[in-house]
């Protein structure tokens, strides 16, 4: 009976002390979930941020860019055939 009850304690102990450690892993893991998370809302407004600037800035140099066609129609034309041969160069090889 007494081997009984040491064999009941011992396991009841392995049991507490199993319990214990899968309660710290969850607690360690709700912690890396929760620092992953707030990192992914960080970068994903910095990314957001990122875009918007981008966006801005093409919009700005398309801006540029048709108001220098418009003031040089001729030389735009020039860069475009120049462009285009360069191109169609580098396509045949």
């Amino acid at each position: 009976m007494k081997s009984e009850n040491i064999i009941k304690d011992t396991t009841a102990d392995a049991a507490a002390k199993i319990h214990n450690g899968v309660d710290q892993a969850e607690d360690t893991i709700d912690d890396s979930v929760d620092a992953f998370s707030a990192r992914l809302a960080s970068l994903e407004t910095q990314l957001r941020d990122s875009g918007e600037r981008l966006l801005a800035s093409a919009k700005q140099m398309s801006g540029l860019a048709e108001k220098q066609v418009r003031t040089h129609p001729l030389a735009a034309f020039g860069v475009a055939f120049v462009a285009g041969i360069a191109v169609a160069r580098l396509l045949r090889r």
